[in-house]
C-alpha cells in the first residue's frame, strides 16, 4: 500500500478481505448460537 492508495483509502487486499468476510462457512455460522453440541445442551438446560 503506498501513500496516495493509503489516503483514497484504496486497499491491495480488499478482494481478499472481501473473500475471507463473505466465506461460506462464516456466513453459515454468524447468526448461529456458539455451542458445540446444541441438541446435548439443551437436553440438560431445558429439561421436560
Amino acid at each position: 500500500v503506498n501513500k496516495e492508495n493509503r489516503a483514497a483509502g484504496i486497499l491491495e487486499n480488499f478482494s481478499e478481505g472481501e473473500r475471507y468476510a463473505e466465506h461460506s462457512l462464516r456466513k453459515f455460522v454468524r447468526n448461529r448460537a456458539p455451542e458445540i453440541m446444541p441438541s446435548l445442551n439443551s437436553f440438560f438446560a431445558d429439561p421436560k
